[in-house]
């Protein structure tokens, strides 16, 4: 079994699994050229990847449906955005959790695409709240060392929502999902995400985020999404080995 939801009980009641990763995204607008579900899209591409890798070391991984909301403020001024609050993510991700205590598995890994300081902060709660002992949730954070260095240097400037980063995940995964004639034509567009939301920013248009994305997607190939991926999948399974090598 490699999808949860694909199999039946019966199926489910037989299976070996002892890690389930979870996609999780956002519902917002990701500029003129990338559609709303692009966090879906990437975090259940890194799910997927992770998934295999675990499965070739002998560890056996099934990935769960994606959570398909965050936290998304930022780009609440845009239509086709849903938010939904803090509370509402670690709630979420708790029961999710809870859910899954007699699933047989040892380990939920949160695969997070969604880089909104809120949404994520949200997720560090609910991972540091779950205290379940017979599954540990783990959050693999993509922001932060070493992980961070080595996603090429627009995602370490932090300016890059809907830039060349995502934009090239999305290539690598889903190619018909992007808009490549509009992602040509815009400009490049340097914005500080992590520093404007320090400061207290309130949302993409008060940080002349006028068509909702920032970065250098013109510059986006589906080469560089590939190796984007190769490290965000890595990142989740050295978590998990890790989990897996001080669990009692």
């Amino acid at each position: 079994m490699t999808h949860w939801a694909a199999a039946t009980t019966r199926e489910a009641e037989q299976t070996s699994v002892r890690v389930l990763v979870l996609p999780v995204g956002s519902t917002e607008a990701h500029g003129p050229h990338l559609p709303l579900d692009t966090d879906v899209i990437i975090a259940e591409a890194m799910a997927e990847r992770a998934m295999t890798r675990l499965q070739e070391s002998g560890i056996g991984a099934a990935m769960l449906p994606p959570l398909a909301y965050g936290v998304t403020d930022f780009a609440a001024p845009f239509r086709g955005t849903i938010s939904i609050s803090r509370e509402t993510v670690i709630a979420l991700v708790g029961d999710i959790a809870r859910g899954l205590t007699d699933s047989g598995a040892e380990i939920l890994v949160l695969a997070n695409a969604h880089l909104e300081q809120a949404h994520r902060q949200a997720l560090r709660e609910a991972a540091a709240a779950s205290d379940r002992p017979e599954l540990r949730v783990l959050f693999p954070d993509a922001t932060r060392r070493p992980w961070a260095e080595r996603l090429g240097a627009e995602f370490a400037s932090g300016s890059c929502h809907a830039g060349r980063y995502e934009t090239s995940l999305v290539l690598a995964a889903r190619p018909d999902a992007v808009r490549q004639e509009l992602a040509r034509a815009l400009p490049d567009l340097e914005v500080d995400l992590a520093r404007a939301a320090r400061e207290g920013a309130a949302n993409f248009l008060a940080l002349g985020m006028q068509d909702a994305y920032c970065g250098q997607p013109a510059d986006a190939s589906a080469e560089e999404g590939e190796r984007w991926l190769d490290v965000l999948a890595t990142m989740l399974v050295e978590a998990v080995e890790v989990a897996r090598e001080v669990t009692p």
